[in-house]
């Protein structure tokens, strides 16, 4: 026997489906415009991959640091098959426990000032994990209108009340949590760095109006660590530790090389998100490779600040040259560098333009950005040589020359 839909439900689920074929088939209208799902293998120690058997320069990756495919992390890596073999042995209150795992916790909380750290499976699920451990319903969670989709999802299905802020406003926030009714947890969440547009988080001002109403204030280092402050802590050192996040976490798998996300605090918050974070509980731990070779990249990364020098300057650089020849990068002022073009199919065509060129800048179109500013989103790398990014920006001008999207 094989199980069916109801009419009415598979004539809905049907339409939902067609509506997706019909949005990609639109961008994706010829093989050269695809950008979606694209098999990349990365050329180990370079910024390249091969494509179809095609050598082409990426510069919408997120290895930051440059780490990934780095001989010292592939080798923790396989040290840690070796000795705990590969997945995991059951969720972390259980069997899945390493002394891979406290040894990873230990070195985040040293790298971010705190206590204690706990690691979560992935960013996503330590964003919607945190939020589930400290809000519920009668509690108010206050969100930037740029937060990471984990973030928006985390508070929605926390259940508790959730009140959008306008980007980057401290004026607008200290509004409505002076309209807000003063009761229960009222936390505050922003992104560190805004992973469409590369902007930082204003912390000192932030801090400041939570303080004056009583609330807690939680950022998401994902595209921070390693990349802001003078050695890559993230926004409090960028701020120069003027200001301190009550709540901290991020990824291991942007500037860290491997799989995963973390959250840092007191002992005793941490304690708390060990038995009350649902997807930290009722998750597979963080596979033994994973956790070797995030270990090992943190520890590099502790070791080897000149890599968020070059993130920093070149960075900087890239950013100039594009915007001084009359490119749009925004308000970016980080590794994150994008290209807003207009509408997604001109983003589409400027991406294709770009490969053509030899460069793969990926589309980010809507719903993911506001209507009319889809854009390549780039990414500054340590792997990025002065050299290859004076090329990569004269590739990028010749291509928008192209697409008419600035003179030629």
């Amino acid at each position: 026997m094989t199980a069916t839909l109801a009419p009415a439900s598979r004539d809905n689920l049907n339409a939902k489906v067609r509506g997706t074929h019909r949005r990609v088939k639109e961008l994706e209208s010829e093989p050269n415009r695809r950008n979606s799902f694209m098999p990349y293998v990365p050329v180990p120690g370079t910024p390249f991959v091969d494509l179809f058997g095609e050598r082409l320069l990426m510069m919408s990756g997120y290895s930051y640091l440059g780490l990934s495919g780095d001989a010292r992390v592939n080798e923790a890596a396989k040290r840690a098959v070796d000795m705990y073999g590969t997945g995991s042995h059951g969720v972390r209150a259980l069997a899945g426990t390493t002394p891979l795992h406290e040894e990873l916790e230990t070195e985040l909380a040293g790298f971010n000032g705190r206590e204690a750290a706990l690691v979560f499976s992935s960013g996503y699920a330590a964003n919607v994990g945190t939020v589930g451990a400290i809000c519920g319903p009668g509690d108010q969670v206050f969100i930037d209108k740029y937060d990471h989709a984990s973030i928006v999802d985390g508070c929605q299905l926390s259940g508790a009340t959730v009140t959008r802020f306008r980007h980057n406003d401290p004026e607008h926030l200290d509004r409505r949590l002076r309209d807000a009714p003063a009761t229960g947890v009222r936390l505050v969440i922003v992104d560190s760095v805004y992973s469409m547009d590369g902007d930082i988080a204003p912390l000192p001002q932030l801090r400041k109006v939570c303080d004056d109403h009583g609330a807690l204030l939680m950022v998401d280092e994902a595209h921070a660590m390693g990349v802001i402050g003078a050695t890559g802590r993230g926004i409090e050192e960028h701020f120069n530790f003027e200001a301190l996040a009550d709540v901290k976490l991020g990824t291991l798998s942007k500037g860290i090389p491997s799989m995963g996300g973390w959250v840092a605090g007191t002992a005793e918050f941490i304690y708390h998100l060990r038995y009350a974070a649902r997807p930290f509980l009722f998750s597979a731990a963080l596979g033994a490779a994973q956790t070797g070779a995030a270990l090992e990249a943190v520890r590099i990364l502790d070791r080897e600040a000149w890599r968020v020098a070059r993130i920093q300057a070149e960075s900087a650089r890239f950013r100039s040259t594009i915007s001084a020849a009359g490119m749009n990068t925004g308000a970016s002022e980080t590794a994150v560098v994008p290209l807003i073009i207009g509408t997604d199919l001109e983003a589409y065509d400027f991406a294709t333009a770009c490969r053509d060129e030899g460069i793969i800048g990926l589309p980010v179109v809507t719903p993911a950005v506001p209507v009319s500013t889809a854009r390549l989103r780039i990414a500054i790398t340590a792997n990025h040589s002065p050299e290859i990014l004076d090329e990569a920006a004269r590739g990028f001008l010749r291509a928008a020359a192209r697409c008419n999207l600035i003179g030629g």
